[in-house]
Protein backbone atom coordinates (compact mmCIF):
# COMPACT_ATOMS: atom_id res chain seq x y z
CA UNK A 1 0.00 0.00 0.00
CA UNK A 2 1.41 3.64 -1.08
CA UNK A 3 1.50 6.03 0.81
CA UNK A 4 -0.23 9.64 -0.02
CA UNK A 5 1.96 12.56 -1.10
CA UNK A 6 2.58 14.71 1.87
CA UNK A 7 1.49 18.00 0.53
CA UNK A 8 4.29 20.48 1.15
CA UNK A 9 3.51 24.44 1.64
CA UNK A 10 5.58 26.52 -0.01
CA UNK A 11 7.38 28.14 3.57
CA UNK A 12 8.78 24.62 3.77
CA UNK A 13 9.78 23.72 0.43
CA UNK A 14 11.96 27.21 0.59
CA UNK A 15 13.31 25.85 3.70
CA UNK A 16 14.28 22.43 2.35
CA UNK A 17 15.99 24.28 -0.55
CA UNK A 18 17.91 26.56 1.94
CA UNK A 19 18.61 23.25 4.68
CA UNK A 20 19.98 21.69 0.98
CA UNK A 21 22.30 24.40 0.05
CA UNK A 22 23.75 25.15 3.64
CA UNK A 23 24.50 21.48 3.64
CA UNK A 24 26.54 21.46 0.13
CA UNK A 25 27.83 24.85 0.93
CA UNK A 26 28.74 23.22 4.19
CA UNK A 27 30.43 20.60 3.16
CA UNK A 28 32.91 22.21 0.52
CA UNK A 29 33.85 24.62 3.75
CA UNK A 30 34.79 21.67 5.50
CA UNK A 31 36.75 19.86 2.84
CA UNK A 32 38.83 23.20 2.13
CA UNK A 33 39.79 23.45 6.36
CA UNK A 34 40.86 19.42 6.02
CA UNK A 35 42.87 20.41 3.05
CA UNK A 36 44.54 22.99 4.32
CA UNK A 37 45.34 20.71 7.61
CA UNK A 38 46.75 17.95 5.09
CA UNK A 39 48.55 20.38 3.17
CA UNK A 40 50.03 22.01 6.43
CA UNK A 41 50.68 18.75 8.24
CA UNK A 42 52.16 16.92 5.50
CA UNK A 43 52.92 19.26 2.57
CA UNK A 44 52.28 19.10 -1.19
CA UNK A 45 51.59 15.81 -2.40
CA UNK A 46 52.87 15.90 -5.62
CA UNK A 47 55.87 19.01 -5.43
CA UNK A 48 57.00 18.29 -9.10
CA UNK A 49 53.84 19.74 -10.08
CA UNK A 50 55.06 22.99 -8.88
CA UNK A 51 57.32 23.05 -11.85
CA UNK A 52 54.36 23.79 -14.18
CA UNK A 53 53.10 26.10 -11.64
CA UNK A 54 51.87 29.34 -14.22
CA UNK A 55 50.41 26.92 -16.53
CA UNK A 56 48.26 24.90 -13.94
CA UNK A 57 47.32 28.35 -12.15
CA UNK A 58 46.20 29.33 -15.62
CA UNK A 59 44.12 26.44 -16.63
CA UNK A 60 42.39 26.37 -13.11
CA UNK A 61 41.41 29.96 -13.77
CA UNK A 62 40.06 29.46 -17.43
CA UNK A 63 38.07 25.87 -16.15
CA UNK A 64 36.86 28.35 -13.75
CA UNK A 65 35.53 31.43 -15.70
CA UNK A 66 34.04 29.32 -18.28
CA UNK A 67 32.34 26.90 -15.10
CA UNK A 68 31.13 30.30 -13.64
CA UNK A 69 30.01 31.52 -17.00
CA UNK A 70 28.18 28.83 -18.11
CA UNK A 71 26.65 28.56 -14.62
CA UNK A 72 25.37 31.96 -14.31
CA UNK A 73 23.74 31.55 -18.04
CA UNK A 74 22.02 28.25 -17.07
CA UNK A 75 20.60 29.77 -14.23
CA UNK A 76 19.30 32.91 -15.89
CA UNK A 77 17.65 30.32 -18.56
CA UNK A 78 16.15 28.70 -15.96
CA UNK A 79 14.85 31.49 -13.92
CA UNK A 80 13.53 32.69 -17.00
CA UNK A 81 11.16 29.34 -17.83
CA UNK A 82 10.13 28.96 -13.92
CA UNK A 83 8.93 33.26 -13.90
CA UNK A 84 7.05 32.62 -17.43
CA UNK A 85 5.70 29.29 -16.23
CA UNK A 86 1.79 29.03 -14.85
CA UNK A 87 2.84 26.53 -12.63
CA UNK A 88 1.21 26.59 -8.84
CA UNK A 89 4.13 28.32 -6.12
CA UNK A 90 5.59 25.07 -4.96
CA UNK A 91 6.10 23.39 -8.66
CA UNK A 92 8.00 27.37 -9.32
CA UNK A 93 10.06 26.55 -5.93
CA UNK A 94 10.87 22.64 -7.19
CA UNK A 95 12.17 24.38 -10.56
CA UNK A 96 14.49 27.45 -8.35
CA UNK A 97 15.49 24.77 -6.19
CA UNK A 98 16.54 22.34 -9.52
CA UNK A 99 18.29 25.40 -11.10
CA UNK A 100 20.15 26.10 -8.05
CA UNK A 101 21.08 22.94 -7.64
CA UNK A 102 22.51 23.01 -11.51
CA UNK A 103 24.60 26.33 -10.61
CA UNK A 104 26.14 24.67 -7.36
CA UNK A 105 27.36 21.26 -8.80
CA UNK A 106 28.52 23.80 -11.80
CA UNK A 107 30.82 25.76 -9.53
CA UNK A 108 31.38 22.92 -7.93
CA UNK A 109 33.43 21.42 -10.21
CA UNK A 110 36.24 24.18 -10.29
CA UNK A 111 36.23 24.34 -6.23
CA UNK A 112 37.14 20.56 -5.88
CA UNK A 113 39.83 21.12 -8.64
CA UNK A 114 41.53 23.95 -6.98
CA UNK A 115 41.07 22.34 -3.53
CA UNK A 116 42.43 19.02 -5.11
CA UNK A 117 45.33 20.95 -6.91
CA UNK A 118 46.17 22.96 -3.12
CA UNK A 119 46.51 19.14 -1.86
CA UNK A 120 48.80 18.52 -4.56
CA UNK A 121 51.08 21.61 -4.73
CA UNK A 122 50.17 23.15 -0.95
CA UNK A 123 49.95 26.85 -3.05
CA UNK A 124 47.20 28.58 -1.21
CA UNK A 125 46.17 30.44 -4.69
CA UNK A 126 44.19 27.51 -5.29
CA UNK A 127 42.57 27.81 -1.93
CA UNK A 128 41.65 31.66 -2.60
CA UNK A 129 40.32 29.94 -5.76
CA UNK A 130 38.26 27.97 -3.91
CA UNK A 131 37.02 30.77 -1.50
CA UNK A 132 36.12 32.80 -4.28
CA UNK A 133 33.98 30.03 -5.68
CA UNK A 134 32.61 29.71 -2.21
CA UNK A 135 31.68 33.38 -2.21
CA UNK A 136 29.69 33.30 -5.18
CA UNK A 137 28.15 30.09 -4.34
CA UNK A 138 27.23 32.09 -1.25
CA UNK A 139 25.77 35.12 -3.20
CA UNK A 140 22.59 32.64 -4.41
CA UNK A 141 21.76 31.70 -1.05
CA UNK A 142 18.01 31.02 -0.98
CA UNK A 143 16.69 33.50 0.85
CA UNK A 144 12.61 34.40 0.86
CA UNK A 145 13.51 38.05 -0.89
CA UNK A 146 16.02 37.00 -3.21
CA UNK A 147 13.80 33.70 -4.30
CA UNK A 148 10.38 36.16 -4.34
CA UNK A 149 12.90 38.47 -7.07
CA UNK A 150 14.09 35.77 -8.95
CA UNK A 151 11.06 34.15 -9.76
CA UNK A 152 9.05 37.11 -10.08
CA UNK A 153 6.64 36.37 -7.49
CA UNK A 154 3.58 38.51 -7.69
CA UNK A 155 2.97 39.83 -4.20
CA UNK A 156 0.35 37.18 -3.19
CA UNK A 157 2.72 34.30 -3.83
CA UNK A 158 5.54 36.22 -1.49
CA UNK A 159 3.42 36.74 0.51
CA UNK A 160 2.52 32.92 0.88
CA UNK A 161 6.40 32.33 1.59
CA UNK A 162 6.28 34.46 4.76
Amino acid sequence: MSKPAIESTPKKNLKGTFILFLSIVIGIFVFMMVAIIIGQTRGPLMPALNKNYRLTVIITAAVSIVCLYFAKALFAKDMEAAKNSINPLNEKLNLHRQSLIKYLLILEMPVMLSIILYLLCANFVFQVYAGVFLGFMLTMTPTKKKVAEQLSLNSMEAQELQ
